[in-house]
């Protein structure tokens, strides 16, 4: 994006400040008007959607409209012509632009993107007003600390649909020589003991991790540099270059010109790779995968959730997070269709597989805001897989299903942990050739990568403000 093209941005923004300035103050009134109404008039209205790549949205809003017909939503996505499609950063562009002029759609789907850059200037509306107002919303119910991660100065832009995070696990036989806690796993300990075990000399050397590159561990650390709040960053640290030079020894079969990728994974019960292979190997936290807390695995650990070096248990929130705008004419109708997307939905039985993998995917098969349908959608997932892979899997227990309480009772103390989210895409668009021109080029030093990174998010987080 060209410094003029920012520029420009920014005036945008402050016109845009000008004609949102009354908003803010008449919501309270607004809210409150829509409850009362809405005891006595049906949901009556057209709404607009706005996402990238919310492929379960259509069908949350097919199922809204058959409930009040007097409801349309019309969806706008992005163009994906024959030859060339809109791509992710030119969608966050036109979402920005729309915003910022009050021509944005009444929902719109803001993950990947920065909701800071619109809150101080009163362009989303606090969804902690529409919470507080509305009866029928019980915070209890949800994952309350996901919403306080998201908080700006002490409100609530955006309602993430779902969120996930990542487990990892340790190879028993290379690692059965260290006297290392595997309950803790962060970037620096993953170095430190992938060290430990090339020291032992074996032959071939075992890899990391399938499917690591240099960067694999932005997300987790690039939040302690900067604050979206205060606009500071801290590149420039010694902590900073440290932290560049110690991943730059990370080895991998990746870089930006062939893109290999290694997606070695454990899967069905088979570890046989983590013998000798590899040290490490990560899986997600999602549906999808934590069957694999069931399984009696003989080669690996029992998976843990990595935090951040300085001890945040991270999350990432990259699909359907979305935001109502100021200018929006349609804020009452507009919550009532995000509640309706999030709140509890009764589970179909395992044993229709079509409709119980349609629930489970209108999550992206990650882990619900809402917890009743984390347990619901996991569950139902859970059962699937060990119907499905039978006695092909070695399970902890005879009968594997009944282990699933206690698994999801795990998962669900992990999700209620989860503090802080991890780096926006956005500050990845800004930064990531810097990074390549560091570890795969060796076209400039730690340190002056570290003043770069430093003056391109300085001047980011100014111009947002």
């Amino acid at each position: 994006m060209s410094r003029n093209f920012k520029k420009t941005i920014v005036a945008i923004l402050l016109v845009s400040v000008l004609i949102f300035s009354g908003c803010s103050n008449q919501e309270s009134d607004e809210y409150k008007t829509s409850e009362e109404s809405s005891k006595v008039e049906p949901l009556s209205g057209t709404l607009t959607v706005n996402t990238y790549s919310d492929g379960a949205i259509m069908s949350h809003a097919q199922d809204f409209m058959a409930l009040h017909p007097n409801v349309k939503i019309e969806m706008k996505i992005p163009d994906m012509g024959e030859w060339e499609s809109e791509t992710l950063e030119q969608y966050g562009v036109r979402t920005a632009i729309e915003i910022m002029s009050g021509n944005g759609a009444d929902l719109i789907d803001l993950s990947h993107f920065s909701a800071y850059r619109y809150a101080g200037s009163e362009l989303l509306c606090n969804l902690y007003d529409f919470m507080d107002n509305d009866p029928n919303f019980n915070k209890a119910d949800y994952y309350a600390n996901i919403f306080t991660a998201k908080e700006i100065d002490g409100a609530l832009y955006t309602m993430p649909f779902y969120f996930t995070y990542d487990m990892m696990v340790v190879s028993r036989p290379l690692t059965e020589h260290l006297s290392t806690n595997y309950d803790v796993l962060d970037y620096e300990s993953i170095l430190d003991i992938y060290e430990s075990v090339l020291s032992l000399g074996l032959s071939p050397d075992p890899r990391i991790l399938p499917g690591i590159v240099k960067e694999y561990f932005f997300g987790y650390e690039f939040p302690a540099y900067y604050d979206t709040n205060t606009g500071e960053a801290w590149f420039d640290s010694a902590e900073f270059v440290e932290y560049l030079e110690k991943t730059n020894t990370i080895i991998t079969p990746y870089d930006p010109v062939n893109m290999q990728w290694d997606k070695t994974r454990i899967a069905q019960g088979n570890d046989n790779f983590m013998k000798s292979d590899y040290v490490f190997c990560g899986l997600d936290v999602t549906a999808i995968d934590v069957y694999n807390l069931l399984a009696d695995y003989s080669n690996i650990s029992t998976p843990v959730p990595i935090v951040s070096s300085s001890g945040d248990a991270m999350f990432k929130t990259m699909q359907a997070e979305y935001g109502i705008p100021t200018s929006s004419a349609n804020k009452e109708l507009a919550w009532e269709f995000l509640k309706f997307c999030v709140e509890e939905k009764s589970p179909p039985d395992s044993s229709d597989r079509e409709k119980a993998q349609e629930y489970v995917m209108n999550y992206h098969t990650w882990v619900p805001i809402n917890i009743k349908n984390f347990y619901h959608s996991f569950r139902l997932q859970c059962e699937l897989d060990i119907d499905m892979f039978g006695d092909s899997c070695q399970w902890k227990e005879q009968s594997p299903k009944d282990g699933i309480d206690e698994m999801l009772a795990l998962v669900h103390e992990w999700n209620l942990k989860r503090n802080r989210a991890e780096s926006e895409t956005e500050i990845w668009f800004l930064i990531h050739s810097d990074l390549e021109n560091y570890y795969y080029y060796d076209l400039a030093t730690a340190e002056e990568t570290a003043a770069i990174i430093q003056s391109r998010v300085a001047a980011y987080l100014g111009e947002q403000r």
